[in-house]
């Protein structure tokens, strides 16, 4: 719960899963920048629900830099905007994708009671 007393919607790791599948998916050429910003936007959202969640013990320092990652990645500073060129964009929507992924498995692992 948020401070406004506000709940967060519930994880969706399957809508997580798709999202990413289609961000990371193999294409001969770059998609439409539209579609780029569309998903963008969505793993962003996907991300900061998901680090909202406990993912287990943080103090394992490649989880703990998964976190750094993840949180650089959200900061606003670091994001693309309508200048950034269209690989850029393109390569961030992919790495997010990937850290998204990543953050998604340790939710999952942890709702499953695996440490």
């Amino acid at each position: 719960m948020s401070e406004t007393g506000d709940v967060a919607p519930p994880v969706d790791l399957l809508t997580i899963s798709r999202t990413v599948e289609q961000a990371l998916a193999r294409r001969i050429a770059l998609p439409e920048r539209s579609w780029m910003d569309s998903t963008t936007r969505q793993l962003q959202g996907h991300l900061g629900l998901l680090l909202l969640e406990d993912l287990g013990d943080t103090d394992i320092a490649p989880v703990r830099e998964l976190h750094r990652i993840a949180y650089r990645l959200l900061d606003r500073r670091e994001r693309p905007d309508a200048g950034t060129p269209p690989l850029h964009a393109y390569e961030y929507m992919r790495t997010l994708a990937a850290v998204t992924r990543s953050v998604a498995a340790l939710y999952a692992r942890e709702i499953d009671g695996e440490r």
